[in-house]
């Protein structure tokens, strides 16, 4: 009886021992591949935040350099088509007083002609105040150059605390010389409201900086009438040293309100200003937090799951060796003639082969938990593609269509189409247009060759090419599904320094199309680009999620098998469907056998021919 507990006591440590290093070896396994997996996952997701952040500074500074440049284009208007300079005082008076009714941003307004007498005059400000101004622009027609627009560093109001610049354009005659120039003080504001408006996360916000680091916009109003300069901060210093987009992602450190943020910063051009945007990083990193989250809780019951298996396994693993055990204790009483079977080896080689299969089921659980894991990943991706407008369309011909349809119906232009560089990158093929003609070109696979025609010289320049007048231009080339065309314009799509393709619009109006259109498609053109980049990113991505998908269903596939023929059967027939093949041979040759040896035999798999050579 002794002796049986003993037995029992010796069966029930090794049963301890086998648990306990099979639950040891396969939760450390789990957890390493689980913390490779959650590492991957966070720096994905890292850079994913950091692009939206980045598409959020870039937005951001378009809709401030927009507010700018819409003033710019107000006083060009004026200049150009009213020919201001030319027309008598009253008519002077009264295009000036509709610019100031038109822009509540517009203070005052000056004309003054080319030797710097004051022609006009026209202000919301009293005639105290209205006199600084004009004492201060008076002198701007000695400073200003002929062939480029003026603006001023920011100021700040001492009477109203708010702050304005002064930007003038030159009046120019035909002959392009120098008649006077047109000066207006922009009250900023209005920017302030702009920028109080972005949004920025949920809880972030942006400001806006000079190239000195002088604080222009922010939601701390007094702050920025404090003058206060933040080129302390990183991004801010960046911009100072002379960089106009971050290319390095995005910074994560204190920002302006002492917190931890994470920061990125766009370049306006003109002028020479920067928007830099803030998101708490409790904010920005949130998913990226919850993702580790779920996936340590994941790691954590699959653990769990493997450790009760392995325990349960563990007890039906010892019968083997403990009737190894008894047979050892029998021979050791004195029975000699008995002899261990061979039987033995085979249950040790049984039990391998146990932990093989174990092993094998473990990879397989393994490869399902990165297979989940790299479908989550890419769907935040996908997901994280965010942009207002246009850039939130991820297949490029509801792109393309999207683009077309709304250029054309929000300027009323008589035609609008979008074409891109095929494979040689020769020739524009046309994707998408508007109206019937647009859809009989689209079924003619319409194309033009590059540096043919408005279209083809836009691709190939790399510039917006503008005919007001069709019939004034001999390189013009008609197109008889549109005989009403009188002015065109095409702007290149260009993204990362790349020509994608050409972004044209039709007029039937002699002089339908101005400068102030071309400047509009060309900042179009821009958005187009970066939805036709997302737009690829994303069938990239597709295409790459359907060829793992395509591997591992023939990998799990494979792994179900029992033998190397089945295997071998298995990977010739997906790989033959995967392909399309109408024949698939796989050879094995033995070592010193000649090239010329065609031993072996044919197997046939669902129509699908391998041949094994031995």
């Amino acid at each position: 009886m002794k002796e049986r507990i003993l037995e029992i006591q010796a069966q029930m440590r090794l049963v301890t021992l086998f648990a306990i290093t099979f639950v040891a070896v396969t939760v450390t396994l789990l957890l390493i591949s689980g913390a490779f997996q959650i590492i991957s996952n966070y720096q994905a997701q890292r850079e994913v935040i950091f692009g939206q952040q980045q598409l959020v500074a870039q937005e951001a500074a378009a809709d401030v350099s927009d507010f700018i440049e819409d003033k710019f284009n107000v006083l060009e208007t004026a200049v150009t088509l009213e020919n201001v300079a030319a027309v008598p005082q009253a008519d002077q008076e009264r295009i000036l007083g509709n610019a100031l009714g038109f822009q509540p941003a517009f203070r005052q307004l000056a004309l003054y002609d080319a030797s710097g007498t004051l022609l006009t005059h026209s202000s919301r400000l009293v005639a105290s105040r209205s006199q600084r101004f004009i004492d201060e622009t008076a002198d701007l027609t000695s400073q200003i150059d002929p062939d480029e627009r003026y603006i001023s560093s920011v100021s700040i109001d001492a009477d109203s605390s708010e702050p304005f610049i002064v930007v003038a354009v030159p009046i120019l005659d035909v002959f392009g010389d120098f008649q006077g120039l047109l000066a207006a003080e922009i009250n900023l504001k209005f920017m302030w409201d702009l920028m109080d408006q972005l949004d920025v996360g949920e809880t972030g916000y942006a400001y806006v900086v000079d190239r000195q680091g002088k604080l222009l916009a922010f939601v701390d109003t007094a702050r920025v009438l404090r003058g206060e300069n933040v080129s302390q901060l990183v991004e801010v210093g960046e911009f100072i040293e002379g960089a106009d987009v971050d290319t390095d992602g995005a910074y994560v450190g204190p920002g302006i309100l002492d917190e931890n943020t994470l920061q990125t910063f766009a370049g306006l051009g003109a002028p020479d200003w920067a928007v830099v945007t803030e998101v708490p990083t409790r904010e920005a990193f949130q998913s990226v937090v919850q993702a580790i989250i779920r996936s340590a809780i994941a790691i954590l019951g699959s653990a769990i799951l493997a450790g009760a298996a392995g325990i349960a396994l563990s007890r039906w693993l010892t019968g083997p060796i403990t009737i190894l055990t008894e047979t050892a204790a029998q021979v050791t009483e004195g029975n000699l003639d008995l002899r261990a079977k061979v039987e033995g080896n085979v249950e040790v080689n049984q039990l391998a082969s146990a932990f093989n299969n174990m092993t094998a089921q473990l990879q397989e659980f393994i490869g399902s938990l990165e297979q989940r894991v790299a479908e989550r990943t890419r769907a935040l991706e996908i997901s994280g593609s965010v942009s207002r407008q246009l850039s939130n369309i991820l297949e490029r011909q509801a792109l393309v269509t999207a683009v077309v349809e709304l250029v054309k119906e929000a300027f009323d232009y008589y035609h609008a189409h979008i074409y891109l560089f095929d494979d040689t990158g020769e020739n524009l093929v046309m994707v998408g247009g508007t109206g019937q003609a647009g859809q009989q070109m689209l079924a003619n696979h319409h194309q033009i060759p590059a540096g043919r025609g408005l279209v083809g010289r836009a691709g190939q320049s790399g510039r917006a090419v503008w005919v007001p007048d069709t019939a004034q231009d001999a390189a013009w080339l008609p197109n008889p599904l549109l005989p009403d065309t009188r002015a065109e314009a095409a702007v290149p799509i260009i993204t990362g320094g790349q020509i994608l393709g050409v972004l044209d619009v039709q007029q039937n109006i002699t002089g339908g199309l101005t400068q102030a259109d071309v400047d509009l498609l060309e900042a179009i053109a821009s958005q187009v680009a970066v939805g036709l980049r997302n737009a690829s990113l994303y069938e990239a991505a597709q295409q790459q999620a359907a060829r793992e998908v395509m591997l591992n269903e023939i990998n799990q596939k494979i792994l179900k098998t029992t033998d190397v023929d089945e295997a071998l059967q298995v990977a010739i027939r997906e790989i033959g469907r995967a392909l399309n093949a109408s024949q698939t041979i796989v050879r094995f040759k033995q070592e010193g056998e000649s090239d010329n040896h065609q031993a072996g035999r044919n197997v046939q798999v669902n129509g699908v021919h391998g041949q094994r050579r031995f």
